[in-house]
Formats: structure tokens, sequence, C-alpha cells
């Protein structure tokens, strides 16, 4: 905590983008206090753009790092830093990530795979029916469910994975120490008093929400979760913001279709009607398209996952998202037909699902 006191307070000055992040760490090797207390020229030589540079220096001598570490603990956060044990993997290869994370309540392994849920702020009664249906059935699989706390659909999603025995992750678009809107303040709460999940946020204790701020907010959402689901979105609205995120950062994306006289379904008719997502009919259907059906036991037969050997280097190559066997073969360091053959082993032991079109995931 020594140390991160200091990125927090260069966070606090100027705040500490991804980009600015990265070329402190490297001019500085990650010495926190070193950076702090250094000079203009140093910054200058760390290539931090002049505005940033006038930025922290003006404000460096208003700023305390142990106040501003007070302030967190004081709202009960921690500081999560990217490359570091604790911070999400699932945010450390999106576009633009994080490089400081601040978090209320836990994380858990096991809030992954998780889903994101995002809609229209006003949502009809339809809406309201498919959250229960759909977001029902995807929370008794114990799967998280991933949102931003917002009036509507957002909110209505993370209840119901509370009222269902499974946990939420909330992503804010202000300062850790708020629940933003002011409705909403008594179940953001009780997500951290019942341990029931967390609350994340890009900013420091006391910073406002600005309209600016939730688009940004919204990569975060789309970013953490292995797949998006809209459940009502207008044809301009943030709900597709998330969702063309997340299908930038080629997570597959499911939308409630809608009636066609609706002004809240025409963002997400227009989305199915594109091919950019997949109708969304029940969470059982999107569970079983995902791989994530009876997720608790493949979690439990991972433990017997092979940890050396040919099938053991096979695994490897997957990531969290889905693999065609042409580049599990360029990516490996065995012969095709070994990769191929190996394969098929892995698949009749049940630890990866052929998609189809010689397309595999790993299934748990």
């Amino acid at each position: 905590m020594e140390e991160i006191k200091y990125l927090v307070a260069i966070h606090r000055a100027m705040t500490c983008s991804p980009v600015r992040f990265g070329k402190l760490k490297s001019h500085f090797a990650g010495d926190w206090h070193e950076a702090w207390n250094a000079k203009i020229p140093d910054f200058q030589a760390a290539n931090i753009e002049p505005k940033a540079i006038e930025v922290f220096f003006k404000n460096r001598p208003k700023i305390d790092p142990d106040f501003e570490i007070e302030q967190l603990e004081r709202c009960g956060a921690r500081v999560l830093v990217r490359g570091t044990a604790g911070f999400p993997a699932q945010l450390e290869t999106i576009p633009n990530p994080p490089a400081i994370l601040f978090c209320r309540g836990e994380i858990r392994d096991s809030d992954f795979p998780s889903i994101a849920v995002v809609g229209s702020r006003k949502v009809s009664a339809y809406g309201r029916r498919a959250i229960d249906k759909i977001v029902g059935e995807i929370a008794d699989a114990r799967i998280t469910i991933v949102s931003g706390l917002a009036l509507g659909a957002d909110v209505l999603a993370q209840k119901k994975a509370l009222d269902r025995g499974s946990r939420t992750l909330a992503v804010l678009g202000n300062g850790i120490d708020q629940i933003y809107p002011a409705q909403n303040y008594e179940f953001g709460e009780k997500i951290i008093s019942e341990n029931a999940g967390a609350i994340l946020s890009e900013h420091l204790p006391g910073v406002r929400p600005r309209p600016e701020f939730f688009p940004v907010r919204n990569r975060l959402v789309a970013g953490i979760a292995r797949a998006t689901l809209v459940i009502e979105a207008a044809e301009r609205s943030g709900s597709l913001i998330t969702a063309n995120m997340a299908l930038e950062m080629g997570r597959d994306v499911f939308a409630v279709p809608g009636e066609i006289f609706s002004e809240n379904s025409a963002g997400t008719n227009a989305l199915l009607s594109a091919g950019e997502a997949t109708p969304a009919t029940s969470g059982a259907q999107i569970l079983d398209a995902l791989g994530l059906r009876d997720l608790e036991s493949k979690k439990a037969a991972s433990k017997s996952v092979p940890e050396l050997g040919i099938e053991a280097e096979i695994l490897k190559l997957f990531g969290r998202e889905k693999c065609h066997i042409d580049d599990l073969i360029q990516n490996s360091k065995f012969p095709g037909n070994v990769v191929a053959s190996t394969i098929s082993i892995l698949e009749i032991k049940g630890f990866v699902k052929n998609l189809g079109n010689q397309v595999y995931a790993k299934n748990f």
C-alpha cells in the first residue's frame, strides 16, 4: 500500500489513463514514489503530453497521498492495478484497458465467466418479463450478472441475480464512494453487505457522475463479461454502445426480439436484423450457446484438467473465446495431425466442446 498510494495520488492529480500509466511505469520502472516526486523534465522524458504535465504539477501541491488512501479505506475500497494480482484478467487485454480500478466488495474466480445485461431505463412490462425468465435462468446456473447499476433493466437484472442466489458485479461511472443513481443506493450497499458481488469504478472518491463517463464505463461492462445480453434498447441508447463495444472485443451479443412498433425494441431489433446479435428467448438457450450449461459441475471437473503433456499444452492454446482448429494448429508447436487427434481426445474427455465448422471452446 505504501507504493500504491503514490500511484493513486498521481491518478488524482492528472488521471492516470492507460497510456500515461504505461509510459510512467516504463520510465520509472514501476517506482511510483519516484514518479510522484519527479520533476517536469522527468515527465517530459517519459513522453507525457504537455497539457497533462501542466495539470499534474499544478495539482500535486494540493494532494496528500496518505489522505487519498484514507478516503478509499473509509468507503471500504481497495486498489486494483493492471498487471498485478487481483486485477480482473478479463480486462487486461481489452482496448484501452483501465490502469487502475477501485473495488468495494469481493471479486471471486467463480464470478467468471460472467454475462453482462443492459437495457432501457424505461423498461416495459415485456422487458420485465424477459428479465424474469432469461436472467432468472442464467442466475439459476450461478452465472454472475454484470451491469452498470442504472435505473431500469440494468438494476432489475442485478436484483434478479441476487434474488435467485447468484452474484453481481456493478460498474460505476462515478466515484467509488457513491452509488448513482441515488435510488439504487440501498441495493448497491446490499451487494456489499451480503457479500453478493462487487462494485467497481475507475474513479476516485468524490468524483461526480458526468455524461461522458458512462460510455467509457460501458467498455468495462462489456469487457469483463463473456457475453452481453440486451433486453430492450431504443435506436440511440447506451445499451447499444455497450453491445457494439462487446462486438468490437469479439464477445458474443444476444438481444431480446421485440414488437416492431415499440421504440424500446428498435435498437434490439436492429442488432438482430443486422446479424450482429443472436435472438435471446431463454436463459437456457444462452447458456447452451456459450457452453455454460452445468458450469458448476464443469468447474469441479476442471480440477482434473491435465497439467502436463500434449493435452495440457493444447489446452493452453485456448483463451476464453472459441478457436478454429487452424488457429490452434498454427499456434501449436505440434504437427497438425497431433493437434487434431489431441483435440478429439479432449472432446471425448469433456474438456473441449465442438461448436461446429471445426470451431472449439474450452468446456470448463
